[in-house]
């Protein structure tokens, strides 16, 4: 596996999500039109703790999530069951900045580490991390989504 073309694939992904975040204000980021299941605050979120939980839980990686992180943004979790500490869109957007250098810095030379758990079958730490540029692209596809509906 070319770790170097994953790397710079998943800052290029990144890079493409954090352009989303441009101009939405935080009412904005906690809106939920009809229809959907989340808001952008949550999305965001939620790319940056299914990447880290992915590469701890199943990579076998010490990659490490806020406690808060996981209670707001895991899979299940949803924001009208939110009570307060939730993060701002410059405190996501700083989470979100820093997480693909981390990841290059854990995970560099263990990309065809076997799993600590097969994750839907793929059986190396660098197979589901390249999982996870589909996961964010599912989500930023979302944040679009819930941008044009705001625009209409």
């Amino acid at each position: 596996m070319n770790e170097e073309q994953i790397f710079k694939q998943i800052n290029m992904i990144r890079q493409a999500t954090l352009k989303e975040m441009d101009g939405v204000t935080e009412e904005q980021a906690d809106k939920q039109p009809e229809g959907f299941k989340n808001t952008i605050r949550w999305n965001l979120g939620h790319i940056y703790v299914v990447q880290n939980s992915l590469m701890a839980k199943f990579g076998g990686k010490p990659m490490e999530t806020p406690s808060r992180y996981l209670k707001l943004f895991a899979p299940g979790t949803k924001p009208s069951d939110w009570q307060s500490d939730v993060p701002s869109l410059d405190e996501l957007k700083q989470k979100l900045e820093e997480q693909p250098a981390k990841l290059k810095e854990t995970l560099n030379g263990q990309l065809d580490d076997e799993a600590a758990e097969a994750f839907l079958s793929l059986p190396t730490v660098g197979e589901i991390l390249n999982f996870t540029l589909y996961h964010e692209g599912v989500h930023t596809g979302t944040i679009k989504a819930l941008k044009a509906n705001m625009a209409e």
